[in-house]
Order: C-alpha cells, then sequence, then structure tokens
C-alpha cells in the first residue's frame, strides 16, 4: 500500500499508471473496461464516509483534493479515503449537514460542493485517459452512494445526498426483492468484459426477469 494526496487524481499521467495497473490486475487491455473499474473503487471510497455520514447523522467529512489523502493498493485500486477536516461554526465545532438553519445549510453546501468539485474534477481525468463516457462515469457514483447508504441503513441519505451534489449525479434507485432492499443500478462496471468474468448480480445490462430472479436468490441467502 502507498498514501497519495488528493490531488494526484487528477493528474493525467498518475490515472493512467493506475489505470495501467488495473488493467493487468484484471487481464483486460481495454482501457475504457480498466478505466471504469478503477473508478467504480476509486469513486465508491471517495462517497463511503460522507454518504454514512448522511445517513447517521454525524457531521460529514470535506472532499476537496486538498483536504483527503488516498491510500492506493499495488494494482491501482484506492483502497481508503483518510479526510482531514468537516464543517465547523464559529465556536470550532463540528456541524452536521443535516440539521436546520443556516449553519446546517452552509455545512451541507461545502460538503457537496467539495465533493461535487472533485468529482467533476477526477471524472474528466478518467474519460480522457480511458475513453469512458462522462454520463457513465456519473451513474457509477449514484450507484456506489446508493449502496453505501444502503449499506448504512438509510436509503433516503443516498438521495439527500445526491440532491446536494446537483442535477450532472443521477438520483439513486432502489427496489425490494424478497423483502431485501437493492440499489437498482445505473451503471454497468463493465467487469464481464474482462476476461473469465461474469455480469454482476444486479448488472443492469441483464435480461429484468433474470436480474429479479438472482437478486431473489442473493435476498435468500441472507437469512
Amino acid at each position: 500500500m502507498s498514501t497519495v494526496p488528493g490531488h494526484v487524481l487528477t493528474d493525467p499521467a498518475w490515472v493512467a499508471a493506475r489505470i495501467d495497473a488495473m488493467s493487468r490486475a484484471w487481464g483486460t487491455d481495454v482501457p475504457r473496461v480498466a478505466g471504469t473499474l478503477w473508478w467504480c473503487m476509486a469513486a465508491s471510497t471517495l462517497v463511503e464516509q460522507i454518504a454514512v455520514a448522511y445517513a447517521a447523522g454525524t457531521p460529514a467529512p470535506v472532499a476537496a483534493l486538498g483536504d483527503f489523502d488516498c491510500v492506493v493498493r499495488p494494482d491501482g485500486g484506492v483502497e481508503h479515503a483518510q479526510f482531514h477536516r468537516v464543517p465547523v461554526d464559529a465556536t470550532g465545532r463540528s456541524v452536521r449537514s443535516d440539521v436546520g438553519g443556516e449553519t446546517g445549510a452552509a455545512a451541507a453546501d461545502e460538503v457537496a460542493a467539495a465533493l461535487r468539485d472533485t468529482l467533476t474534477a477526477v471524472i474528466s481525468q478518467v474519460a480522457a485517459v480511458s475513453g469512458a463516457g462522462v454520463p457513465a462515469l456519473w451513474a457509477v457514483v449514484s450507484d456506489a452512494i446508493g449502496n453505501r447508504a444502503l449499506d448504512a441503513g438509510s436509503p433516503d441519505a443516498a438521495v439527500r445526498l445526491a440532491a446536494d451534489v446537483g442535477p450532472r449525479l443521477p438520483t439513486p434507485r432502489f427496489v425490494t426483492v424478497e423483502g431485501r432492499a437493492f440499489v437498482r443500478r445505473a451503471s454497468c462496471c463493465l467487469v464481464y468484459e474482462a476476461p473469465g468474468r461474469e455480469m454482476c448480480t444486479s448488472c443492469p445490462k441483464r435480461l429484468p426477469a433474470e436480474r429479479t430472479e438472482l437478486l431473489a436468490a442473493a435476498a435468500r441467502c441472507r437469512y
């Protein structure tokens, strides 16, 4: 593992090297596939702590490029983000982004604006390096937020966070199968295009009936 400052996520040479490492790890020579896989992991890392904070009603970290470091695996994947600050009020106390009033609104605005700016900057680099489409990469973020909020027990938190980030981010969607909630995905990670891999259970490219059947089996396995 290595630790790098968040701003390297907008360095095209650094991003290209990480996507190349991901290509080797997954055995694919298609940059679009490796880039999408890399972004699925990186996006989930960037939004996880913010989505969990929205779900829990605790102060959310600021994801400005200068306010976090990334822990990177040998295969190029971003394993973890180490955020350095959360919004504070005039007394220096950390502020929840889901409380009412001007202070809470300002905290939500700061968190959302920082995340929006970081996502916009990094997505543009991933798209340029890999050839993946910008809307497809934003859809990956939507699904990542949905999954992390769902893991935290609050699908509503995903919808609130996406709304705060802004219109480029599709609203996370959910579906309940056999009593269990799943993200109704807007994105495809393209893993099935890598050698020896199959579509994910919830892949939006599956036939709807097939996807529902697989999700039902996954829901039953949970209990």
